[in-house]
């Protein structure tokens, strides 16, 4: 029996299972940041939109025509989504479409389509409650990635202490 043969063969094997169980691995963790990435930026254009519509439709605001200019200096970010839609690896997650869903509402309110600014910043923030509320997207994960000004506004929607923005919606 030769066992030089057997050895070769053997740590042959134990190499290829390595290399197979450490693209899983390396799968694994780079998915786990894409979800990280794309929750933390979810978190923190809803929270500055929240904030936008807050001010912009205070009697303040109202009296000086803000939610006309709702989209001026708008502070949400695409950068993420976009690194990885381009990448195509968003629909690897079992949340891409809920995910796509949610950036679909965000980038109406960037191309300040027809309608008021502030109504289609509803409806973005309406998609997140809804996605967070049905479980699309994780809610363990969304307080992990989030501030916690952000994460307290959305633990009082989980919570059932506030409506969801969908309330507020005109239903016709």
């Amino acid at each position: 029996m030769d066992w030089g043969y057997w050895v070769r063969k053997i740590y042959g094997l134990f190499l290829a299972a390595r290399g197979y169980f450490g693209r899983i691995l390396q799968e694994g963790i780079s998915k786990g940041r894409m979800r990280k990435q794309l929750y933390r930026e979810i978190s923190n254009n809803y929270y500055a939109t929240h904030l936008r519509i807050a001010t912009t439709t205070s009697n303040s605001g109202l009296a000086q025509g803000a939610p006309l200019r709702f989209g001026d200096k708008l502070d949400i970010s695409f950068h993420v989504y976009e690194h990885y839609k381009n990448e195509g690896s968003i629909f690897d997650l079992g949340e891409g479409g809920a995910i796509s869903r949610i950036y679909e509402k965000f980038y109406r309110i960037k191309e300040e389509l027809p309608g008021y600014p502030h109504v289609l910043a509803k409806e973005a923030l309406a998609e997140v409650d809804d996605r967070l509320l049905d479980g699309s997207l994780n809610a363990k994960l969304y307080r992990k990635v989030s501030s916690p000004n952000a994460w307290r506004f959305m633990d009082d929607l989980l919570s059932g202490k506030r409506e969801s923005w969908r309330k507020t919606l005109n239903p016709i």
